[in-house]
């Protein structure tokens, strides 16, 4: 596969063969009807034979948009294959709906449209260039067809290259084009419709070569074969079909009269031998996607790879028991000889009643074995080999203890049984338990991807038109995470309100005990277990509780997370209890459990040395607060994440700068929490807050907290250090914002308290007097400002070493006020000084150098 790259200098040129390449970059893609003897080959192209071509002007528009959507790299069909090599053209042609499917974007240039055409019959309404669009001769190409299911996101242009829409916002006009269905459209998986559906799709479609009609699908069934040019659309049809038949065999449904299971089902098991079941949960019709997942159960314990036993393990909502069900019901629909059972780890009672059902299942009593329970018969049972082949799900394997067992009686697992022909797989939300179990034959269940999360979200609904809105189904999904759970629980709330998601999504935005009410409510679902929490926010109840049981350290660690940020925290903003190592091993518990992820490198760079950086889920952050909450300690626990992040917050140095940007979302959103807390560690926070906001230019924001911390330390006497201090820098930030006025006012009280109780030297009663001085400049009392700046520059002059920045900056301040006052050559030379110094001390990068340099520069270009 080659690329076409953009250079710096606009220059277009094609990579190396990247087939061998670790790394394929991000790339855009363009689908396109060609035009006879216009477009440019893969030898023009390397022969730079291709300006005075049309088609180049298609390559140039596919750059000019992929630049826009910030991609270096795209392809092109016309030039990036050498179709004079047969090995390589019958690579391209089996690769090329997997290239289309991988690519960030495809564009769709429709060269018979324009948008701007006059249509005086169109309806009121309809875009002019609708009519021009359904009449394309995009619609009736063999390979476009491949082009328009493949790609995550296609975007239509007009041939004016005017933007017509996405494939999603343009479906139900698809729709009526094509007779593709919606769902297709909307990027349902394509193996979702039968094959005669999928062969349907091609009917009206055409090819140069009668051949491509047949090549143009194999994408479309995920199937490979040999191009044989000459051999005619029927022969080349018969292949086709042979080939879908032949992967239908090889893929999840195997034969089990062949040898599945690893060889463990034979043609050798007993003509007696009649499978049993108990699976105390009806199919779940409602189930969609985890194609990936059900294919690596499948490859994993069915295609004779020796494996018997695997854990599915994910964060509770992730839908783990889901896909363990529909696991086990395609076995049993897929493969006879198989029998299967279905055993909850909730406790020991519950696995013990299912031990019950399984022995009334197998047609065994206690009557026939004497002393042993049902729990030590089921597992003699299925130990041997008159069994036959079994599956065994042991659901909700989550606490050690019921699993292991203690010193104080057995666990499930000296129950399981063990045999040849046997497979067991463990569904648990931890992560230890899991490697425990079955080592590295660990699946790990994460949230649904964005266009399974749609397709599930609307099969789910009594009301399809509701997911019409693709924006606002977007919104909803990344607000519940693409969590399945989430998404049951939305669609059982829109369904029995029968409200819309417009309205959904304003409850669950508008305030945070909104969120919590909404996460919290119960819903009814046939297979999941009764009794059992459904709600998002209580869910992971068990889970917290196992926590706060068997890892304090990580409890509390939890416990502090949920009053930050939940995403990009810094290893070092979190509290330091006990020893580094018990930190990582705190952490790794919370990654077991899937709370917390960690991020893969320095994603933020803002941080040195190689710090970790971690991401906790955000329903979980939410179910988090309502479980502190429920605990009665919601109070505590803000006051002591507010003690700990005023104490490691650091100084608004410039050296400091990328270690405070890492912690102000978090120091915000504690500020930002209702819980009471220490006044004086809240007006600690808001004043390091706002220093750093002002600092880092996002002044409104600082004067908001400082003004916050002069409220808190109003009742402070007049000349109260914290209080004049939290004076002083809030009208520091009056004048960063411009209220100028607002900044003179309260400064010159400020000065005027400290000349009358600190000591002409003191540098608090210098900061107030230079700001007041700036302030001064400002408010256009230039003659003020000078008074009062000389001042300041003569007491840090005898004062202070010459480099020292505060002296610098009043000598700054008063070459500005010179220059305003008409002073001209007073101010060239003492800026020529601070320059001088600045740039000998402070790295060329550093605001203060760059201000004074600049000032300089301004006044030598208009000395005359």
């Amino acid at each position: 596969m080659r690329l076409l790259e953009i250079q710096h200098d606009g220059k277009i040129t094609l990579t190396e063969d990247l087939m061998s390449a670790d790394n394929v970059p991000a790339y855009a893609i363009l689908s396109h009807t060609w035009l006879p003897g216009q477009e440019v080959t893969f030898d023009e192209f390397t022969r730079d034979v291709r300006c005075g071509k049309a088609g180049f002007d298609k390559i140039r528009f596919c750059a000019q948009q992929a630049q826009q959507d910030g991609l270096r790299y795209f392809w092109v069909d016309t030039c990036c294959i050498n179709k004079a090599d047969p090995v390589e053209l019958q690579h391209a042609i089996n690769s090329m709906f997997r290239w289309y499917q991988q690519a960030s974007r495809c564009y769709v240039l429709l060269t018979d449209v324009f948008s701007a055409e006059p249509a005086t019959d169109r309806a009121p309404g309809i875009p002019a260039w609708e009519g021009q669009f359904r009449q394309s001769r995009w619609f009736t190409r063999g390979w476009t067809l491949q082009e328009l299911l493949a790609p995550r996101r296609v975007s239509f242009y007009s041939g004016d290259r005017t933007y017509l829409g996405d494939r999603y916002d343009l479906k139900q006009v698809l729709h009526e084009i094509t007779n593709i269905p919606c769902p297709a459209l909307a990027g349902a998986p394509l193996d979702s419709f039968s094959v005669e559906e999928r062969l349907s799709w091609s009917n009206k479609r055409q090819t140069t070569r009668e051949e491509d009609k047949v090549y143009s699908l194999l994408g479309i069934f995920g199937v490979f074969t040999f191009l044989n040019y000459g051999e005619g659309e029927t022969n080349a049809f018969k292949r086709l079909r042979k080939a879908i038949a032949e992967d239908s065999q090889e893929s999840f449904q195997l034969q089990a009269s062949a040898g599945s299971l690893g060889g463990r089902i034979t043609t050798n098991t007993p003509a007696a031998h009649k499978p049993s079941y108990y699976i105390p949960f009806p199919k779940n019709r409602y189930f969609v996607g985890r194609r990936e997942e059900l294919e690596m159960l499948s490859q994993t314990l069915l295609e004779g790879t020796g494996c018997q036993k695997m854990s599915i393990v994910g964060l509770g909502g992730t839908g783990k028991t889901q896909l363990a069900l529909r696991f086990a019901y395609t076995v049993k629909e897929t493969m006879s000889a198989v029998s299967i059972f279905w055993m909850p780890a909730l406790s020991m009672e519950s696995f013990e009643q299912a031990c019950v059902a399984v022995a009334t299942a197998l047609h065994i009593s206690q009557a026939e074995t004497g002393e042993y329970d049902a729990k030590e018969l089921v597992k003699e049972y299925l130990s041997a080999d008159r069994a036959g082949p079994w599956l065994l799900v042991l659901d909700n394997a989550d606490d050690h203890n019921i699993l292991f067992g203690t010193e104080y009686g057995a666990g499930i697992i000296d129950y399981l049984p063990e045999s040849e022909k046997g497979m067991t797989v463990f569904t648990t939300r931890v992560q230890e338990l899991a490697v425990s179990l079955t080592r590295g034959d660990v699946l790990e269940l994460g949230s649904m991807n964005t266009p399974e999360a749609t397709d599930f979200l609307e099969k789910s609904l009594v009301k399809k038109s509701l997911a019409e809105d693709r924006k606002e189904v977007e919104e909803l999904l990344d607000e519940l995470a693409c969590l399945p759970l989430a998404i049951a629980q939305a669609a059982a709330y829109l369904n029995m309100n029968r409200t819309t998601i417009t309205k959904y999504l304003r409850l669950l935005r508008h305030t945070e005990q909104d969120t919590i009410s909404l996460m919290s409510k119960e819903f009814r679902d046939q297979t999941r277990y009764k009794g059992s929490a459904n709600a998002v926010a209580s869910t992971w109840v068990v889970s917290f509780s196992q926590l706060r049981e068997h890892d304090t350290v990580a409890a509390d660690l939890l416990a502090f997370m949920s009053c930050i940020e939940w995403k990009a925290i810094p290893q070092s903003l979190l509290p330091k209890v006990q020893s580094q190592e018990r930190i990582e091993e705190a952490i790794g518990t919370l990654c077991g459990y899937s709370f917390v992820s960690r991020r893969e490198g320095n994603n933020t760079g803002e941080v040195d040395g190689g710090e970790e950086w971690y991401d906790l889920h955000r329903l979980v952050h939410l179910a988090t607060r309502v479980w502190v909450d429920k605990h009665g300690s919601a109070a505590d626990v803000a006051q002591q994440a507010m003690a700990h992040v005023v104490e490691v917050f650091p100084t608004d140095d410039f050296a400091n700068q990328a270690v405070w940007r890492g912690y102000m979302p978090h120091a915000l959103r504690l500020l930002d929490m209702k819980t009471s807390v220490d006044v004086h560690s809240r007006a600690k926070l808001t004043f390091w807050v706002g220093r750093c906001l002002r600092f880092d230019g996002r002044v409104p924001e600082a004067v908001r907290w400082l003004e916050e911390c002069y409220r808190c330390k109003e009742g402070l006497d007049e000349d109260d250090s914290d209080r004049l201090l939290s004076e002083h820098e809030l009208g520091f930030s009056y004048w960063a914002n411009g209220q100028i006025k607002d900044a003179v006012r309260l400064l010159e009280h400020v000065v005027k308290v400290k000349d009358d109780t600190l000591a002409e030297t003191d540098s608090g009663r210098l900061a107030s007097q230079h700001q007041l001085g700036v302030s001064y400049w400002a408010n256009g009392q230039i003659k003020d400002a000078v008074r009062l700046l000389e001042h300041v520059v003569k007491v840090r002059d005898a004062t202070l070493a010459e480099t020292h920045p505060d002296r610098l900056a009043s000598q700054h301040a008063l070459g500005v006020s010179y220059w305003a006052n008409g002073h001209i050559e007073d101010a060239v030379r003492l800026l020529e000084h601070v320059v001088k110094v600045r740039g000998a001390t402070l790295a060329e990068t550093h605001p203060d150098r760059h201000a004074s340099e600049r000032w300089l520069s301004y006044m030598t270009s208009n000395q005359n």
